[in-house]
């Protein structure tokens, strides 16, 4: 059996994307078979005095330094590392429960420490071996707290490691992103022969900030990495140095693991444009998964009621064909894209005399807003049909989002979009005119096509989770889940899901990396025009073709789940 220490910033509570992908990667039934040891490895963020949920949920504290909790075999490591450095710690247990089979659990360790007074002098130790054995320089990024926090976990690491692990089994350290580099480098300066460090990239943080800066954005970034990595050119050389980024300059680290983990194929190729002399045989294919839970088509007809009684509430007629994109508010998820889409596809469901409906769920506000406010918006003014600006209601980018559906709204014929600036799917959520009983399974049950048209997207899993229902699955290319889908279902000639292309040739546009925002959006709404009949054709016009994609998507679900897509990470056996 092996024992694994995942260093992150989500070691107490689930935050996004690398939250999910620990609790499916850590209750898979592979990884349970042989990891029987789980530590959660992070810094301290909740020191406030008096807290009740510093670990998150289903966690018990066992040592605290600043509760004055003693209630751990390590009470006198714990003492002698907290003296040692001046830090506080925290530890304790939690409990992960598979999201599909709450019955099946998974006990982990979580381990943060508050390191905001740590003696300087080890500070600077640290930093000079860095510099001496990787010549990285810590110098220009030291009044970056975002940064130091994530070093000064690195420096005690062997310390704890030497107490709290067993030498005889093989350990393996996971860095979640740049926050876990310095820590395992922390281990590489003095590795023992039964450790080994991995890197998983669940993005390329440089690559994601350009993409997301240049008006091209994907269509330009793209272009420009397929041209450059044929002629050896790399992204540095392309776009001017990245060193004043500390994260660029910690991933370029990461060639000195065993192994770069890639949750999809553009992240593999981003790391070999930003490193071109690494050794790509590092650098492995390590696709995420979803939670796939039983459910017959007679439950998907009742979810799509229920979705379809929901417009018939706000907007007075039942929907044919049902869209929905659940999404965080960021500007790689390319939102204005959907209302594009849309645009086009109204032309199409016009002439064929079909009603669409489409919910977009997204919020500036990850914990959700309070549903006492929700109800008054909704009585006050018909939220979420209607918004106004400010909190309780819209903030920030999500005045764009509305006011592109009310444009949207105002002109179509045959397609209306809802914004929900909200975080569940619940009555007491959602507001009253949702169906009584209507949850978030109902959204990923009950939709025809999940949209996902990012500009930057690593992988992708909310793209695709309504995929094990039939629910057709709308992606751009630079989605990682894209290429999951395609080697899923590469031997069936009907597919649930359609990959567009937004960074495909176009022979009167050289000038990628001078792209501007006028130009991209043109080239986008050429595509999308191009490509809307295919997306219409694939789309499921009655029940019997809705329950024929239900029934090959059922066939092909477990390709998609946790325990099939980490046989072929092949870490663990």
């Amino acid at each position: 059996m092996k024992q694994a220490i995942h260093i992150t910033h989500e070691a107490a509570v689930k935050i996004g994307g690398i939250g999910a992908v620990l609790a499916g990667l850590c209750t898979a039934d592979i990884y349970l078979k042989n990891v029987d040891r789980t530590i959660f490895y992070g810094p301290l963020f909740d020191d406030s005095p008096n807290s009740k949920d510093r670990l998150g949920k289903n966690s018990e504290i066992l040592f605290s330094t600043i509760d004055k909790i003693k209630n751990s075999i390590y009470n006198d490591s714990f003492d002698k590392i907290s003296r040692k450095y001046d830090i506080d710690i925290v530890y304790g247990t939690k409990t992960l429960f598979d999201e599909i089979h709450p019955e099946k659990v998974s006990k982990i360790e979580i381990l943060l420490l508050g390191v905001k007074n740590m003696h300087q002098d080890l500070i600077s130790i640290f930093k000079f071996q860095l510099w001496e054995t990787y010549k990285f320089s810590c110098q220009e990024y030291e009044t970056d707290w975002d940064f130091e926090q994530y070093l000064r976990i690195a420096i005690p690491i062997r310390m704890i490691t030497n107490y709290l692990l067993t030498n005889e089994k093989e350990t393996i350290y996971f860095s979640h992103e740049y926050m876990g580099i310095a820590s395992c480098l922390s281990i590489d300066l003095n590795r023992l022969a039964n450790e080994k460090i991995y890197f998983h990239a669940h993005e390329i943080s440089t690559a994601r900030a350009i993409t997301e800066k240049i008006p091209g954005h994907d269509v330009s970034f793209y272009h420009l990495l397929k041209d450059d990595i044929i002629n050896n050119i790399s992204l540095e050389h392309r776009f001017g140095s990245q060193r004043h980024n500390s994260r660029n300059e910690l991933i370029k680290l990461a060639d000195k693991f065993d192994n770069i983990l890639a949750v999809g194929d553009w992240v593999k190729q981003e790391y070999m444009y930003l490193k071109p002399n690494t050794n790509e045989e590092k650098i492995k294919i390590c696709y995420n998964a979803i939670p796939i839970p039983k459910y017959s088509y007679e439950q998907k007809l009742k979810s799509r009621q229920r979705l379809q009684q929901y417009c018939e509430n706000l907007f007075n007629f039942t929907p044919d064909i049902v869209f929905s994109h659940v999404t965080r508010l960021v500007i790689s998820k390319g939102l204005w894209r959907d209302i594009s889409l849309m645009e086009e596809l109204d032309i199409y469901f016009s002439k064929n005399n079909l009603k669409g409906f489409m919910i977009i769920l997204s919020s500036l506000i990850g914990s959700g807003k309070p549903s006492e406010d929700i109800h008054k918006m909704e009585n006050d003014y018909g939220w979420p049909v209607l918004h106004k600006e400010n909190y309780p209601d819209l903030i920030g980018y999500e005045n764009d989002i509305y006011w592109s559906c009310q444009y949207f709204n105002s002109k179509s014929k045959s397609i209306k979009v809802i914004f929900i600036n909200q975080y569940g799917f619940t009555p007491a959520q959602i507001g009253n005119r949702l169906p009584e009983n209507t949850n978030f399974a109902d959204l990923r049950l009950g939709s025809d096509a999940e949209l996902g048209m990012s500009i930057y997207e690593p992988f992708g899993i909310a793209q695709i989770e309504t995929v094990p229902f039939g629910g057709i699955a709308v992606l751009s290319k630079v989605c990682g889940s894209a290429f999951l889908l395609e080697k899923t279902f590469e031997n069936e000639s009907l597919k649930p899901y359609h990959i567009i292309d937004f960074a495909q040739n176009n022979k009167d546009k050289q000038n990628w990396l001078n792209l501007t925002n006028y130009e991209r959006t043109e080239i986008e709404k050429n595509v999308l025009k191009s490509e809307a009949v295919n997306i219409f054709n694939l789309l499921p016009k009655n029940n019997k073709e809705r329950e024929t994609l239900f029934n090959l998507c059922q066939e092909y679900a477990h390709r998609l789940s946790w325990n099939e897509t980490i046989k072929n990470w092949n870490l663990f056996d």
